[in-house]
């Protein structure tokens, strides 16, 4: 289907390393510990005094220039300071009745804060194996055919394939929250009908929900009748905001339109504006590109947008889709 470069529109995240948490007390310790053998007294430094009357002569040391001295009292002070401070920012071992332990591998991404997990919001993927993880953007809410809610997203931000853990940004005090698992992941590439889809299971109503895009304008069914030339638009958490342009191309499974992306936008919705104020679901954002250049998306925000359309995936998985209508009040 699309004829130029297209990339995968999603925020990398790095793992947590506890080197640097050791690394810095072990360096100040070695500091301190160069500095107090200062002003240990070498053999060579001592020698002999004269006997003076029946007293046998005793070994003492010769006087350190005042110089040499006060840089060893510094070096020392500041050494034993860094220890101390070291120590003191090390990680106390928390358990869960003292403190929640944070997500380590959330402070690369540094998600935007929702009120509610819906589409738009920002999301974090946490790889099971411990690799790192994905910043990416929620999609549309759903209902699976026993009830369960859920949500979709680009399958690639899911790169392990695994059930991976989901978390968001709530704001407040505690902000990040584990709002559900994938238990959906097709990830087969960037270009024509290569599908591109996942299915979070959210926990339960840990987590608030809202079916409107960015919790502001509501989605009240799923487009039906897409044309070329009809005005499409997208939200993403890269972007921070709405950007819409015209279709261009329409296949069985995508939908090209021309509205820029940046990394991090990938699995946000798009989305068609109706009459009444309201949005009708169209796809998942899955990647982006522009035909003048190779790095568009990440280096350089791209010129157009693809899709992943979302009604062959409620009819595969059997998903409902959740509007503002059938929304739980």
């Amino acid at each position: 289907m699309v004829s130029v470069d297209a990339l995968e529109l999603a925020s990398w995240g790095t793992p947590y390393s506890p080197a640097r948490t050791v690394a810095l007390p072990l360096g100040a310790l070695v500091l301190a510990v160069l500095a107090v053998l200062g002003f240990l007294p070498g053999r060579a430094e001592r020698r002999r005094k004269p006997a003076t009357g029946a007293f046998p002569a005793t070994d003492v040391l010769p006087p350190r220039p005042r110089t040499h001295t006060t840089v060893l009292t510094l070096a020392a002070v500041c050494s034993i300071t860094a220890l101390v401070a070291a120590v003191c920012l090390l990680p106390s071992a928390a358990t869960p009745a003292q403190q929640p332990t944070p997500p380590p591998v959330l402070a690369p991404i540094d998600l935007p804060a929702a009120s509610a997990i819906g589409p738009g919001a920002g999301i974090y993927v946490d790889y099971t194996d411990g690799s790192g993880g994905m910043g990416c953007t929620a999609g549309f809410l759903v209902h699976t055919s026993s009830g369960q809610a859920g949500i979709l997203t680009a399958g690639h931000c899911n790169r392990s394939g695994e059930p991976s853990k989901v978390t968001m940004n709530l704001g407040g005090v505690l902000p990040y929250a584990t709002l559900g698992t994938f238990s959906q992941t097709i990830s087969e590439g960037v270009h024509d009908e290569q599908h591109d889809i996942g299915l979070i299971t959210l926990d339960g109503d840990n987590v608030p929900q809202s079916p409107a895009i960015a919790a502001s304008v509501p989605v009240s069914g799923v487009a039906a009748n897409l044309q070329v030339g009809q005005q499409l638009c997208k939200f993403g958490m890269g972007s921070g905001a709405d950007a819409c342009g015209q279709i261009v191309e329409i296949t069985g499974s995508k939908v090209k339109f021309l509205a820029g992306g940046q990394c991090g936008d990938s699995g946000g919705p798009v989305y068609r504006y109706e009459n009444d104020g309201t949005v009708s679901a169209v796809g998942i954002l899955i990647r982006g590109g522009d035909p003048y250049t190779r790095k568009a998306g990440c280096a350089a925000r791209a010129k157009f947008s693809v899709a992943e359309l979302v009604r062959p995936w409620l009819d595969t998985w059997r998903l409902t889709m959740v509007t503002a209508a059938s929304a739980p009040r």
